[in-house]
């Protein structure tokens, strides 16, 4: 699979056990190159492509982008629809008779309730696995004791829950040590993580496992 950008003819072969770096040291188009493809992973078009046997992929269904560490969310929308819907996908293909007679039980109990109430009252009567969800605040565990820890399971969940596999950070080596570097680099790898580091700075080397593009400030591109 590639990850092309057309306008600067950047084409990065994602290849496994590999990860790739993008260092951005022409200064002035760093914001436009990190906002118009995280623009494009959250929907819109643009310049970039990710392509596999001649084929285009929307990269908002492949591609999850991580601006920055902290304000990570093991739970946010995408994370949490995915999981409902792995959950409603059970209920009626193991649990569909249990959940009738939940249900049942529930209308019985409304009733019971609404009977002594002086007024008219009404209540949704079809059975809905998934306001049944949220009314219990159904979610993923979150049992993180650091950002490093949070960034780690935030990957391993996105990618076993949502199935995304391709993973984009801007300015990841300014938070993590090498060592933090290299213990992500081999989650990827067990997991068959697709990463692509994007940073404002050169590392002071190059690890083994990496492939580095430079786009220097005459927007050249350089790979080693």
């Amino acid at each position: 699979m590639k990850l092309v950008e057309r306008e600067l003819g950047l084409e990065i072969e994602l290849r496994e056990n590999t990860a790739s770096v993008i260092v951005l040291e022409d200064v002035v188009g760093r914001l436009p190159f990190v906002e118009e493809l995280y623009s494009q992973v959250m929907g819109k078009e643009g310049n970039w492509l990710l392509v596999e046997d001649e084929k285009n992929y929307e990269l908002g269904k492949k591609v999850e982008m991580i601006l920055e560490p902290f304000s990570l969310e093991l739970n946010n929308k995408k994370v949490k629809a995915k999981l409902y819907q792995d959950i409603k996908e059970i209920a009626q293909d193991y649990c569909f008779k249990q959940g009738l007679e939940l249900h049942s039980r529930i209308c019985n109990y409304l009733e019971s309730l609404l009977e002594r109430i002086p007024y008219p009252v009404k209540y949704e009567e079809e059975w809905n696995i998934l306001e049944l969800l949220k009314a219990y605040g159904v979610e993923l565990v979150e049992e993180c004791d650091s950002i490093c820890e949070k960034l780690f399971t935030y990957i391993k969940l996105v990618n076993q829950v949502c199935g995304i596999s391709i993973f984009i950070t801007v300015n990841l080596k300014q938070y993590l040590t090498e060592n933090q570097i290299l213990e992500l680099y081999k989650l990827a790898k067990y997991s068959k993580i697709q990463l692509v580091l994007i940073e404002f700075n050169m590392s002071d080397k190059k690890m083994e496992c990496e492939d580095v593009f430079i786009l220097d400030k005459d927007r050249c591109i350089i790979t080693y």
